[in-house]
């Protein structure tokens, strides 16, 4: 901008020699003259302010004065007309008078300062925005998508280098030329400007370009606010570079496909470790509950028969856990007398008491710092320790009994019972606090006449543990796993394995048959041929119902469809049918 621009036209320029009396002061006023300019030949002498003109104006007898009398002023600077706007700032005076090379007055500027202050806004939006244009252009520069612009008619405003390279063209060659142009010279096949040219919207195409290649191109129109077409902008992207880019995401997905596999394989292994074998709905459901809660520092509440298998899920829920590393104690609360409960949990300083240790013990608790603490039959816990068991979890920390100092303590704690605590809790005898405070994950083990699916892949497993247990060689017949399928299980999995490890040992012979049964668990066969109905339901849902679990039940037992269709006298064929029809 030049410094002209900004200077004002509102003064009148006399000479000194003038007299007042020769001034118009009507032509001041209809003009809006802001100030008097009095030269002296081609030089400013002085430049007075309206107001004070006009002061010496009406004043009586100062008519015949002449400019040159008169001793008031404004303190001003006259610049030339060439200066640059950077260099006002190094002006004093807050008046300007600009002047041409001549020195007569051109323009005048009376409040420097404002301008100054202005002008240095206007300098720094300047920088700023050169700086971001630059920017910009870097990043669109920089880019490997290849940009292409056009104005709303189709000539060329812009490439960026990515799109000279790839098209094979110079920018100087092409600015301001029409796309139809370098379509006709084969540059590519097809314009992506041209159909958004045609039909006034984002389009999408292959084109296939001098070079050989093919790109997926873009076009998008840009509108102004009238709706009037402007510019298009057009991008591409090699469909070879697209495709190896989707190659590289299939190997990736399969990659992680792989090192899931190889994380559910390892977590299987932990559950076939420690003795977590299960085929049923129910179990594979809590199953899932130990996958998502195990990696967790989360309380979790095991409940179920004895003999179910509580402390095997504890274990596998540690050995999932980030403490895998640490100690898992254990400590069953049914097995130690009361009066030394509190010392085996919380530990004692040494003289806490008669027979004490002299340097103390740690309790079960401190040993469980960053590991596990398992807490069985914690419904035979007496409700006075109950107090010191909440404030622990409250707080994690404990004082040793005798002791006074804190101890900070950082364990997950697992609990399990065969109790009902809930009804211990209505009747008193468990507190309710501790209850809610423990039963954060509320695990529910069925006993295994619940899930009797489970009892082949179980008798499986301890079969072949105890065969290598005792370096023999055994098997059960057909009629001893249909007994043992039928038989209640009060003692859950427990039981079934000791009646396992028993057959293994005391038969006489390789084959486990159902004599070798007798006297161990009860033999008498289900009654066979007779389906007792419970309720009243429509005769083909009772066919289904009764088809499905004859099916299930007798391949869970005997594992073989050919097997299945022997037992139930239909084809193997049908077996098939029936299993995959109710497979879920």
């Amino acid at each position: 901008m030049h410094i002209l621009e900004l200077a004002g036209k509102g003064f009148l320029v006399f000479q000194s020699s003038q007299r007042l009396s020769e001034i118009d002061v009507n032509n001041i006023f209809k003009k809006r003259i802001r100030f008097i300019l009095i030269l002296k030949g081609n030089s400013i002498e002085r430049v007075l302010n309206i107001n004070t003109f006009l002061q010496y104006w009406i004043e009586p007898g100062h008519k015949d004065l002449l400019l040159n009398d008169i001793n008031d002023g404004e303190i001003f600077q006259a610049i030339e007309e060439s200066m640059a706007l950077s260099e006002i700032k190094n002006i004093s005076a807050n008046l300007a008078v600009v002047v041409d090379k001549k020195g007569f007055p051109r323009g005048i500027i009376p409040d420097l300062d404002v301008l100054m202050r202005a002008t240095s806004e206007v300098e720094k939006n300047r920088t700023m925005l050169k700086d971001k244009l630059h920017e910009y252009q870097q990043i669109v520069e920089f880019l490997e998508e290849e940009i292409f612009v056009t104005d709303g008619k189709g000539n060329i405003t812009f490439l960026n280098p990515q799109a000279e390279k790839v098209c094979g063209v110079k920018v100087q060659n092409v600015l301001g030329r029409h796309v139809s142009e370098l379509e006709k010279e084969k540059v590519f096949s097809s314009s992506t400007t041209l159909e958004v040219l045609r039909t006034g919207k984002k389009v999408n195409l292959l084109q296939k370009l001098k070079n050989g290649k093919t790109v997926l191109a873009t076009g998008i129109p840009i509108f102004r606010n009238s709706g009037e077409l402007t510019r298009i902008l057009s991008t591409s992207k090699d469909v070879k570079e697209i495709n190896n880019l989707i190659t590289k995401l299939e190997h990736k997905d399969l990659e992680l496909e792989r090192k899931n596999q190889e994380l559910n394989t390892l977590r299987e292994e932990v559950f076939a470790q420690e003795k977590f074998i299960c085929s049923s709905k129910e179990m594979d459901l809590v199953k899932d509950t130990i996958l998502k809660i195990a990696p967790t520092d989360l309380t979790v509440m095991i409940q179920g028969e004895s003999g179910v298998g509580k402390e095997v899920v504890t274990k596998v829920i540690h050995r999932l856990s980030a403490r895998k590393k640490q100690p898992l104690i254990k400590i069953n609360c049914g097995l130690i007398p009361e009066n030394l409960m509190e010392s085996e949990l919380f530990g004692y300083e040494g003289g806490a008491f008669t027979g004490a240790n002299k340097r103390g013990k740690l309790g079960k608790i401190e040993l469980a710092n960053r590991g596990t603490l398992f807490l069985d039959e914690i419904g035979e816990m007496p409700l006075s320790l109950q107090v010191k068991l909440l404030e622990f979890l409250q707080d994690r920390e404990i004082t040793r009994v005798g002791g006074t100092s804190k101890i900070k303590i950082d364990t997950r704690v697992i609990v399990a019972t065969n109790r009902d605590l809930q009804q211990m809790v209505i009747e008193k005898r468990f507190r309710q606090d501790l209850f809610y405070r423990l039963n954060i994950i509320p695990i529910n083990i069925p006993p295994l006449r619940e899930r009797i699916e489970d009892i082949p892949s179980l008798i499986n497993y301890f079969l072949k543990k105890f065969n290598g247990k005792y370096n023999l060689n055994k098997r059960f017949a057909d009629e001893v796993i249909v007994s043992l399928y039928c038989y209640n299980w009060p003692g859950n999995v427990r039981e079934l394995e000791h009646v396992v490890e028993r057959l293994v040992v005391t038969s006489d012979s390789d084959v486990v048959t159902k004599d070798d049964l007798s006297g161990i668990i009860s033999t008498g066969s289900p009654s066979r041929g007779k389906v007792i109905c419970t309720d009243l339901v429509p005769l083909k849902e009772a066919k289904k119902e009764l088809e499905e679990q004859l099916v299930k039940r007798a391949y869970n037992i005997y594992r073989s469809t050919y097997k299945v269709g022997e037992v139930l006298q239909v084809h193997q064929s049908t077996v098939v049918k029936i299993l995959n029809k109710y497979k879920k």
